[in-house]
């Protein structure tokens, strides 16, 4: 478990005439997403960081202003973009794919059907199934959900595409963004997954996890105001809260199923994942750079 985690403080900081800006945890400030994130300027352990404005995680595009889009195309040259979600998913809240020209978009599932807390299908019936299922150990069942991600074959699946997709994008100068619904547990796995194979120190990794916190308090409001217009106030107010949180249990939760199964993250990373010594040595000569 890690109680505590450093903060740190990627060096970009883009800004635009009327305000927009990278935030000190990476955070691009947007009008309709609230948790997109640049991940340059986390260091490795070889001294190296990652190259500012290459590595994106976010969540759903659908809804992007049109300003939005402009600062991902312009100001941080988004050409791919790997979607993480469910088909249900995509077909509910599609990406605006047209709006996005230039751009290569990939699906890489890592489930293919609904998961308790983490899939986002069905609107407020959805949350509501999924807050029932939750309420008497909403942590232990998030944690359970770690673990499948980590241990299903199709998850298993899903991700080694999404290194092969991040690998292949980096062959060109643009930046890839993945994304799943909230851009808190596939796409923040996948950042963890990915952080780690760059030699990033495991409290690094989470503190990038934990970040996430600051940006989804909006979405777990909306869940509980929606709850409330139906006299449901107040009666799934930890569910909402854990459903909509990256605690450290979670992302722990994760390692540890890897290593139980494979003895070790890098043996996970290489055996289940396919992500070879040389894949390693290739997405760290496309993604880190010295520090400046």
């Amino acid at each position: 478990m890690v109680d505590t985690v450093p903060d740190f403080t990627p060096p970009l900081a883009i800004a635009d005439a009327e305000g927009l800006e990278c935030a000190s945890d990476g955070r691009i400030v947007l009008e309709g997403l609230p948790n997109t994130r640049d991940l340059g300027g986390i260091p490795a352990s070889d001294g190296r960081v990652v190259a500012s404005a290459r590595l994106i995680r976010s969540g759903a595009l659908d809804r992007a202003t049109e300003r939005d889009l402009r600062t991902l195309l312009d100001e941080y040259r988004v050409r791919t973009v790997i979607d993480l979600r469910t088909e249900e998913e995509r077909r509910e809240h599609p990406d605006p794919e047209d709006a996005m020209e230039g751009v290569r978009f990939v699906n890489d599932p890592v489930l293919d059907t609904a998961a308790l807390g983490v899939t986002r299908e069905g609107g407020l019936l959805g949350a509501l199934k999924a807050l029932r299922a939750l309420k008497k150990n909403p942590a232990g069942v998030m944690e359970g959900v770690y673990e499948r991600l980590i241990l299903d074959e199709k998850s298993q699946r899903g991700y080694a595409r999404f290194f092969d997709d991040v690998l292949a994008a980096g062959a060109n100068e643009g930046s890839v963004l993945w994304h799943c619904t909230v851009g808190k547990d596939r796409a923040g796995l996948a950042a963890a997954l990915l952080l780690h194979a760059l030699g990033v120190p495991r409290d690094v990794v989470m503190a990038d996890y934990l970040a996430t916190n600051r940006h989804v308090a909006s979405h777990a409001q909306d869940v509980a105001d929606a709850l409330a217009a139906h006299g449901l106030a107040g009666k799934f107010d930890e569910g909402i809260r854990v459903l909509n949180s990256a605690e450290p249990c979670f992302l722990e939760a994760a390692f540890s199923a890897a290593e139980r199964a494979f003895g070790s993250f890098d043996d996970y990373l290489r055996d289940a994942l396919c992500v070879t010594d040389e894949k390693r040595a290739a997405l760290r000569d496309r993604y880190l750079v010295c520090p400046t």
